[in-house]
């Protein structure tokens, strides 16, 4: 098993940017067995080109949790999961 990660963030330097969105894919070798896909809000704004780029909008994530929050929850999951 391994798991397929796409991040999107507000730019390309980690430091200085933040995650709008990811998306976790595990899967068996023949079929995808477990998805976790979530908007996250970045604390800050979405510039223009990012918007134009991946589609997410400041309003598309005004709402959603935090990075700590998903990591926290997400982490607690597949350890109950998979260990």
């Amino acid at each position: 098993m391994y798991a397929i990660v796409d991040i999107e963030t507000t730019g390309s330097y980690a430091s200085a940017n933040g995650i709008t969105e990811i998306s976790i894919h595990v899967y068996d070798g023949e079929k995808v067995v477990e998805q976790f896909e979530t908007l996250i809000n970045p604390q800050q704004p979405i510039p223009y080109f990012i918007q134009a780029m991946t589609g997410i909008t400041d309003s598309m994530v005004s709402d959603a949790p935090h990075f700590e929050d998903v990591a926290e929850k997400y982490t607690a999951f597949y350890k109950t999961t998979y260990s």
